[in-house]
């Protein structure tokens, strides 16, 4: 009769979690959370979604996953696997102790925690101290208390509050993170928001722009213009505020490598790199993109940097290790890796015709890095395909689905029937690492129904 389904879940379950120990150096700890957010992506799923809660972890089990892990890499607390609910980590009954283990694991390992704030008391922040290279994301949401308690039901908003300032005076350093619903708490909470995090040291500013589903209540539902009104608030106060601030996802429109902030006291900041600053070459080699020039900078010893600001070429260099950060923000793109793979794909596939499926959000950029960087004769069509499991204002590659997909497929080839692939490419945030997507439908049903060979990148 086979294995028992909660079985088979629950082997699912911890092949997730150690996939992500393995890929993302992510260590899931608990489900469990202590607030009621508002705009948590869980409430606003369907009951077709295949998303886990987990228990809060044992030790047994968190140092499994720590052998799967890489030391040279941070290690990431709290921050969410798509398909499992990550809870507030330091609502784990034990997380002192496995964060001790953690670092007796990796002495030299920066451990990235991500937390909500409203458990961070004196003696909690002080023990984080003793530990050593902990960074804080803080999820602070609203630096009012009535924002606090609207969008997160957190009955502890005080103190969540004061955490920032915790984190200031025990030199944990740490960045903010802000889900804006000015919609819901009015552009003044936001402004205040922002200015609180930067007077208190955050190193950089996340601003996470909002969305809903179609099974979202009305309350959380805005018009399409408020992403642009948000990218405009956001231009504005990077005028006021010294903190980086970066918006999720960012408004992009080129790929050129411009800083977008620096973090102060940072090696970047040391070299006198400054926004606005375009990245010309490292090393004396070109860069293609913002990713592309993180990224070198991120692996490379003291990389000499050549940057235009204005109509002026300046030499400078960053002094620091390998893999240390250098304290340049910058906005997210593309990794021209993702072209070069598509590349070798189409060429293993040998195919002269090839069929992109990329989001709303990825589209345009996608078609910006293949004009850019594709070197081959095959010709290449980008198509959109829409969120439509989803619906309301969702238009990310993960929350995509074979549905989805399909859909897309089926309308182009109508329109295009004298124009025929002979590969689909399909976007890896979509799928785990079975090729299953959020509700557990296979990309290979794209292949049977349409008889196309897929693959995922």
């Amino acid at each position: 009769m086979g294995e028992p389904t909660w079985k088979k879940n629950t082997q699912y379950i911890e092949s997730l979690i150690l996939n992500a120990a393995h890929e993302g150096n992510i260590l899931p700890l608990t489900s469990s959370c202590n607030v009621f957010c508002k705009f948590c992506s869980h409430r606003q799923n369907f009951a077709e979604v295949e998303v886990y809660r987990i228990a809060p972890r044992s030790r047994a089990e968190v140092e499994k996953a720590l052998t799967f892990m890489n030391p040279a890499r941070p290690v990431v607390i709290g921050e969410s696997v798509t398909r499992i609910i990550e809870g507030e980590p330091f609502t784990h009954p034990s997380i002192i102790e496995i964060l001790q283990l953690v670092r007796a694991t990796f002495p030299g390992t920066t451990i990235q925690i991500t937390t909500n704030g409203s458990l961070l008391d004196k003696e909690t922040v002080e023990v984080l101290r003793r530990l050593g290279k902990i960074v804080v994301n803080l999820s602070l949401n609203s630096a009012t208390e009535a924002g606090r308690v609207l969008l997160m039901g957190d009955t502890n908003a005080s103190q969540s509050i004061q955490s920032a300032v915790l984190l200031k005076e025990h030199g944990i350093p740490f960045h903010g993170s802000i889900v804006a619903m000015p919609h819901l708490v009015g552009w003044q909470d936001l402004n205040k928001t922002i200015k609180w995090l930067s007077l208190n040291g955050a190193q950089t500013i996340r601003i996470l722009l909002p969305g809903f589903s179609k099974q979202a209540p009305p309350a959380l539902r805005f018009e399409p213009a408020l992403w642009d009104e948000l990218y405009m608030f956001i231009a504005q106060l990077r005028e006021e505020v010294p903190t980086p601030l970066t918006c999720e996802p960012p408004a992009i429109c080129d790929l050129q490598p411009r800083v977008t902030g620096v973090i102060a006291g940072s090696p970047a900041d040391r070299a006198g790199i400054q926004p606005g600053d375009l990245i010309v070459d490292i090393n004396k080699k070109p860069v293609l993109t913002r990713v592309h020039a993180f990224n070198k900078v991120l692996k490379t010893s003291s990389p000499e940097i050549t940057l235009k600001r204005k109509n002026n070429l300046i030499t400078v260099k960053i002094p620091k290790k390998p893999w240390e950060r250098s304290g340049l923000v910058m906005d997210y793109d593309i990794d021209p890796e993702l072209i070069r793979e598509m590349i070798r794909v189409v060429r293993q596939q040998r195919a002269s015709k090839v069929l992109i499926l990329t989001s709303e959000l990825a589209g345009p950029i996608i078609k910006m890095a293949l004009e850019h960087f594709f070197e081959d004769t095959s010709e290449v069509q980008v198509i959109v395909a829409r969120n439509r499991f989803f619906g309301g204002s969702i238009k990310a590659a993960g929350l995509l689905t074979v549905e989805d997909f399909t859909a897309a497929l089926k309308e182009y080839l109508q329109v295009k029937s004298q124009w025929q692939p002979q590969l689909v490419l399909l976007p890896g945030l979509a799928f785990d690492h079975r090729g299953r997507d959020l509700i557990g439908r296979s990309y290979y049903e794209l292949e049977e129904q349409f008889g196309l060979p897929a693959k995922i990148l």
